[in-house]
């Protein structure tokens, strides 16, 4: 049962617990205007309680736009109970369990104010001692925030609070829980100045001042046109790759391969250099080729088929072909979990490229061989498209199977969902 609290107060909903404190969201009558209910369940120990509200008190003292704002705290007969700003719930673990971060040009101006106010916070002597990804709010009617005051303490140094916030910037901006992911292999245009002021707070060579500080002097411009890139493979071959699916679907029967085998596309060729440039969305690393590879259409959740026949068009370079999923009347995640493609790939890739409709949103996976069970795939990134495409690093693996899965289309303005990928490809070590 809550706590009694002061009769201005008035419980809406039930949002759930982190660890052991109950959340609800809740009306304060006399300002009308929702807030934030914390209270601490009834067995806590007086310990406990003053741990909360000291807690309590050293957010209270500090006035920060990145920082939740905490209106009350008090202690009953049976609790411990805080009453803060309301900012909308949305927190970046949030995010991530749907496959989207922070996009760049929302990660760099909050990520340093997030961590001057961290700064801020332990300058008044403050730890907050429980930071992850469910500590830090965000949502588009208000900055990024840190919250989560009051949690049971895990640590109690500044620097271990400027660790765990730097790993949380690094996911949010990555979309992956693997830390070898570095944000400028992920979003695009991102300096490798970001990876190196995020790796040094993660490994605790610089406090929460001087990490808001190598932050906001990094400037992103966003790129106004797609550079033009390393050119594949000529027209001429890809128009033989079209005429070998033909042909294969004409003679299946008779040719000395798996008809029911989802990969029916043929292997990529070598890059050649054609008499005009083809442009998609990035160029290839410095000395990195890429990789041959099949295609095919990948939705065990539907009736196993997506436009199949336009699956090849992902390996073509030119931005006018794609594989365009069906059109949907409601979200994606109403109806399935997500459709996407799968590629073989001859080789071992460092980065998987893709361009395609900004704002869908993806993960990759890996398995051995193309798995029976959706489940089995291994999740090894996740993110949203953007404009100027996207590079995804990949771990270390030996051929295997990779597969790109949309989890959320683009809203249309006939109401309907649809996304396109336009070019795949994956790049060597």
């Amino acid at each position: 049962m809550p706590p009694r609290l002061p009769e201005r107060y008035r419980l809406n909903i039930r949002l759930g617990s982190d660890g052991d404190i109950e959340e609800w969201l809740a009306q304060d009558e006399s300002l009308d205007r929702p807030v934030l209910i914390r209270y601490l369940a009834p067995e806590s120990t007086s310990e406990r309680h003053d741990a909360f509200l000291s807690s309590m008190r050293s957010a209270a003292g500090l006035t920060d736009v990145h920082l939740q704002r905490v209106f009350a705290a008090a202690e009953t007969s049976a609790s411990a109970y805080s009453v803060s700003e309301w900012d909308g719930g949305v927190t970046i673990a949030d995010r991530l369990r749907v496959g989207e971060g922070l996009s760049v040009s929302e990660f760099l101006p909050n990520a340093a104010g997030l961590c001057r106010a961290l700064s801020r916070l332990h300058e008044s002597g403050g730890v907050h001692g429980a930071i992850d990804a469910s500590a830090v709010h965000f949502s588009a009617a208000h900055p990024i925030k840190l919250g989560g005051f009051g949690r049971n303490a895990r640590w109690q140094e500044p620097s271990d609070d400027t660790r765990a916030l730097a790993e949380v910037l690094r996911a949010a901006v990555t979309g992956s829980d693997d830390a070898v992911v570095e944000p400028s292999q992920v979003a695009v245009g991102v300096p490798r100045s970001v990876d190196h002021a995020l790796a040094d707070g993660i490994a605790g060579r610089i406090g929460a001042a001087d990490l808001a500080s190598r932050l906001a002097s990094i400037a992103y411009d966003e790129p106004e046109e797609r550079p033009e890139a390393r050119p594949w493979r000529m027209l001429a071959l890809f128009g033989a790759i079209v005429v070998a699916i033909s042909l294969i679907g004409a003679i299946g029967l008779a040719a000395d391969f798996d008809p029911d085998s989802p990969f029916l596309y043929p292997l990529a060729g070598e890059p050649s250099t054609p008499t005009s440039t083809m442009p998609i969305d990035l160029p290839l690393a410095d000395e990195a080729t890429e990789l041959p590879t099949m295609v095919a259409v990948y939705d065990p959740l539907g009736d196993g088929t997506e436009n199949d026949d336009d699956a090849a068009n992902v390996l073509d370079p030119s931005p006018a072909t794609a594989w365009i999923t069906e059109t949907y009347s409601r979200p994606l995640d109403e109806i399935k979990g997500g459709v996407g493609l799968v590629f073989d790939v001859d080789g071992s890739p460092r980065a998987m490229v893709v361009s395609g409709t900004p704002g869908t949103v993806y993960s990759v996976g890996w398995a051995p061989s193309l798995p029976d069970d959706p489940a089995q795939w291994q999740h090894t990134a996740r993110g949203t498209l953007q404009a100027s495409g996207n590079r995804i690093q990949l771990p270390m693996r030996v051929r295997g199977v990779w597969r790109l899965w949309l989890t959320s289309l683009e809203a249309r303005e006939d109401g309907t969902y649809q996304s396109r990928v336009s070019s795949v490809w994956f790049e060597s070590w």
